[in-house]
């Protein structure tokens, strides 16, 4: 049964980074990596091949993940792409028996590139809703947090203060979204306007020039981009302004596919794996403390 939040303050994990094997492929399409399209089966025969066989054939994971997505997936000092679902896509490959290789994509891009056969997994960060399970199938959640709104130190409290205001929010997030949902829910429909930017660091600027009055995003990434700065402030209602539990994309209706993944998710959560990849980006000696919400369900043997 999986477990409900917890409660409890919120905190952090070391900041060391794993020896990721993986290789980088940020420019070119997966396709021409590898050699060859994620997707796979014969059309004449109405038959299609689970993309797992097709992994295990080639013997590479081909995963999208973000360049600018801290502390789950970014860019570090040396050009290599590290954080929290870096690691957990290296332990599935590593599950699987399988190298990684990782494909850049973006908020906009993530969920068409699994679509379009680009790549074989989304693992970046990708909140599963009713609107994105209809575009492409969702492993169970592997990641439980909640969205919150980034503001300038002493400017707003709480989430009924931003009412009426003006918040900024990212191309390709639900966090707008959510924040429309709550005003409504709180009796506030209508009162609230959202700005959307093309990056993450346009919007964390419009809130530091007081162009908005603030940000709605996953509470960590928040955490991560303001960490140090005294001028900037999460506000913590409890809940947040939504939850947020993320999943590994991938294609429709590929019912191998989804066991494997799902199988490989509660082999990291049963090895105690995941609890090491978890403190070392959100663990007590990390610089993004976030509590665990919650934990991967892992069946029984029969």
């Amino acid at each position: 049964m999986m477990k409900t939040k917890d409660s409890g303050t919120r905190r952090s994990g070391p900041s060391r980074r794993s020896a990721l094997g993986f290789s980088l492929a940020l420019a070119l399409p997966a396709a021409a990596a590898v050699g060859c399209s994620a997707a796979s089966g014969d059309p004449s025969s109405g038959q299609q091949e689970s993309l797992y066989n097709v992994i295990k054939g080639r013997g590479v994971l081909l995963d999208g993940a973000r360049p600018d997505d801290p502390p789950h997936s970014y860019l570090n000092s040396q050009g290599k792409l590290v954080g929290f679902d870096v690691d957990i896509a290296t332990a599935i490959a590593n599950y699987w028996g399988v190298k990684l290789q990782l494909v850049s994509v973006s908020e906009l891009t993530r969920i068409s590139y699994v679509q379009n056969g680009r790549i074989d997994l989304a693992i970046t960060s990708i909140s599963t809703t009713v609107s994105r399970a209809k575009e492409v199938d969702f492993s169970q959640t592997y990641f439980f947090s909640d969205q919150s709104i980034l503001v300038r130190t002493g400017s707003y409290r709480h989430f009924s203060d931003l009412t009426g205001t003006t918040i900024a929010a990212d191309r390709g997030s639900n966090a707008g979204d959510e924040w429309l949902a709550w005003l409504a829910a709180h009796g506030h429909a209508g009162d609230g306007k959202i700005e959307y930017f093309g990056t993450k660091q346009a919007s964390l600027e419009a809130v530091k020039t007081g162009a908005v009055a603030g940000y709605a995003e996953d509470y960590e990434l928040l955490a991560a981009l303001s960490h140090g700065d005294p001028g900037l402030t999460i506000i913590k209602d409890p809940g947040g302004i939504g939850p947020k539990y993320d999943g590994v994309a991938m294609r429709k209706n590929d019912s191998q596919l989804m066991l494997m993944v799902n199988l490989a998710l509660q082999h990291i959560a049963s090895s105690g794996e995941y609890d090491v990849i978890y403190n070392r980006w959100f663990g007590p000696n990390s610089s993004n403390p976030v509590p665990v919400m919650g934990h991967i369900e892992v069946w029984p043997n029969d």
